[in-house]
């Protein structure tokens, strides 16, 4: 069966109660609390943005969730999974064949190089040119998703609650904002492990409670089979038909979302770049990756989703009516299914998808002005203080600007699904040619990077006037009642860029060797020894319990040198200027017993992870350091008090010390 959507309404009947209402505001204040208490964590911009790099992968993996799976997740594949059943789930399993180049390719390029941001690469691997570029185009894809997002949440806050669009909005924008303003990175991720279990216990809630609901007071499995029974053939099968309907087909989603949505949000996605970069090592976010992909991802597909598949077989045994618009059918079976309380703990958890990429995407774009226009071009040489003050400021401004698109997307009136695709067709296949060719094929280079970004560019904006230049790459799927090839565009836009790209980069000279060493795929050897600041080591030892020694009287130096024998001695390497690129490596150095240092196969020199004992705080108490000479003390880490106030140890506590390389 296939739902049609209805037309637009404007004045849908409030479905909430007042419990609902209590239950989503101390979500709201709950939420703002706990967000705002770990601003005390960020003291130095790197802590802002990064987080130190120094969480555990399980952390990484859970904050994910939260970054993935938004408002409009809920809203649009819900849509999606009412009008065509299981397929909804289909760009869910887009994103697996992407996961060994992530893992193994372009995580460790941005880990090892220690970029701050995707323009940033840009600079290193292209030049100035590509990276103005960079950042136009990101910040316009970055604002856009919160602006989206923030309409799905106030299109179902009029329904439930019965108030104006933007009244939902300016109150999301606003609590949002006073929490990243406050914590940076380390309360995005804090909050979101908090929303992303929310979010996924609510969905799995209403898929439990809709089961039960088609069971008619029968056993659960009776409402498993009811759900089967009541979806056609078609409606149970994993994909869409391959280019039709229009409005959403396999060959679309697999271009769309499959290719370029799945490259933009791996590889391009400045949030995500960023909460990787708060690892503590590339092995960690390998992890968080992985769990992502075989764990979260199914998961997600079925929490997103079930709302649509339950609405459809409910609507064939006639237990509800169809909603007005298709896009409403999240809320409608909510409300169906949930008792009062309940039905707001779920739209609570409509509010967490929200707000959690948000504030993953107003701290990345935070970032990106900060690294890539205030600090470079504005005012270079500050203190870190003042960029901190900047950094805050920043996301402030980024929550209002998010407001404004929010606002503006209440105009488009359309279907979310459609919505997303457009914006995100016609913003990202330039940019995702560019960087995953940097990435992975040596002899592309700055002209072809420019060539690729500003002839994609060009290419996607004519195809909106002459949308038959589409034609050609559609694969028989037929243009929109505007005449456009709306996910199709996707997959033109990618082959302009990438066919631009590569013949400029052929018709001109290449980098030299020595000025993208570290910057793609070949050279990972390279940028593990400049990382380190010295010849790696491999040798695998066991990680060790200690108790931890401060000191303050210079015994043990604060910083590291650039050779074994300068290590022991606590001299300095060199600093490089602000807006030059990442400093030369500093850590602080901490010295360990003799035995210590033997289980661990550890040298002066080697880079070390010192932190809580405590598994459960996912390195929020940790710091990354060097190894200094052997002390002959016992079982203790001598550390610098700065080393120790920066790295938020508490005293009276055991440290674990695992080695890196």
């Amino acid at each position: 069966m296939t739902h049609l959507l209805a037309q637009q309404t404007t004045q849908p009947t409030a479905v909430g109660t007042n419990l609902d209402f209590v239950v989503i505001v101390a979500y709201l204040a709950l939420i703002l609390g706990f967000g705002s208490f770990f601003g005390r964590f960020a003291r130095t911009t790197k802590d802002f943005f990064f987080s130190g790099a120094k969480f555990s992968w399980w952390l990484i993996g859970m904050s994910m969730v939260a970054t993935g799976v938004g408002s409009h997740s809920f809203m649009k594949y819900a849509q999606k999974g009412y009008e065509h059943g299981m397929s909804s789930g289909m760009s869910y399993m887009n994103d697996w064949f992407f996961i060994p180049l992530f893992m193994f390719g372009w995580l460790p390029i941005i880990y090892f190089s220690r970029v701050r941001s995707i323009p940033e690469y840009f600079q290193r691997r292209f030049g100035t040119t590509a990276r103005f570029l960079a950042v136009l185009v990101i910040l316009e894809y970055m604002v856009g998703y919160i602006g989206f997002n923030l309409y799905t949440l106030g299109t179902a806050a009029h329904q439930v609650l019965g108030i104006e669009i933007w009244q939902a909005i300016v109150a999301i924008s606003i609590i949002s904002g006073i929490y990243i303003t406050a914590g940076g990175q380390t309360a995005v991720i804090f909050t979101d492990l908090a929303q992303g279990f929310m979010l996924l216990g609510a969905g799995l809630l209403l898929f439990v409670l809709g089961l039960d609901y088609l069971a008619l007071d029968s056993a659960l499995v009776d409402g498993v089979r009811a759900l089967w029974t009541n979806l056609s053939l078609s409606e149970r099968l994993p994909f869409a038909h391959f280019n039709e309907p229009q409005s959403f087909n396999f060959v679309g989603v697999f271009w769309q979302d499959g290719i370029a949505g799945s490259i933009t949000f791996l590889f391009i996605s400045q949030g995500l770049i960023m909460r990787f970069l708060a690892a503590k090592s590339v092995n960690e976010g390998r992890k968080a990756i992985l769990f992502n992909t075989v764990f979260i991802l199914p998961l997600s597909m079925i929490v997103v989703g079930n709302a649509g598949w339950i609405g459809n077989a409910a609507i064939d045994m006639g237990l509800i009516e169809p909603p007005e618009e298709a896009r409403d059918i999240f809320v409608t079976i909510a409300s169906a299914v949930c008792i009062p309380g309940v039905f707001g703990f779920v739209l609570a958890a409509l509010s967490a998808a929200l707000m959690s990429t948000i504030d993953t995407m107003t701290n990345a774009t935070a970032a990106l002005f900060v690294y890539d226009v205030y600090q470079p071009y504005i005012r270079p040489g500050a203190s870190d203080r003042h960029y901190m003050r900047s950094a805050r400021v920043t996301s402030a401004v980024t929550a209002l600007l998010g407001m404004g698109i929010g606002l503006f997307f209440m105009t488009f009136g359309k279907d979310m699904y459609e919505v997303h695709g457009q914006f995100q067709a016609f913003v990202t296949p330039p940019i995702v040619a560019a960087v995953f060719l940097g990435a992975f094929w040596k002899r592309f280079n700055s002209a072809g990077a420019v060539a690729a970004l500003i002839g994609g560019m060009a290419a996607i904006g004519l195809s909106k006037f002459f949308p038959d230049l589409v034609r050609p790459f559609a694969h028989g799927v037929a243009p929109d009642e505007d005449g456009q090839f709306n996910y199709m565009t996707a997959f033109f836009g990618l082959m302009c860029s990438a066919v631009i790209g590569v013949a400029a980069s052929l018709l001109t000279k290449p980098k030299p060797d020595a000025e993208i060493a570290g910057l793609w795929i070949g050279t990972m050897d390279f940028a593990q020894k400049k990382f380190k600041g010295a010849n790696p080591d491999y040798k695998v030892g066991q990680r060790i319990r200690a108790g931890l020694s401060v000191s303050s009287d210079g015994t043990t130096p604060m910083t590291t040198a650039l050779t074994a024998t300068d290590f022991a001695q606590g001299k300095a390497p060199p600093r490089r200027p602000v807006g030059t690129g990442p400093p030369a490596p500093e850590y602080p150095i901490v010295r360990l017993d003799p035995a210590d240092m033997e289980r661990l196969k550890a040298a002066p020199g080697d880079l070390l992870y010192v932190s809580d004992s405590r598994w459960w705080l996912g390195g929020l108490r940790s710091s990354h350091c060097r190894a200094g000479e052997p002390h002959n003390e016992g079982n203790a880490v001598l550390m610098h008090e700065d080393a120790y106030e920066a790295g938020n140890f508490l005293s009276g506590r055991t440290v674990r010390v695992e080695k890196f390389f």
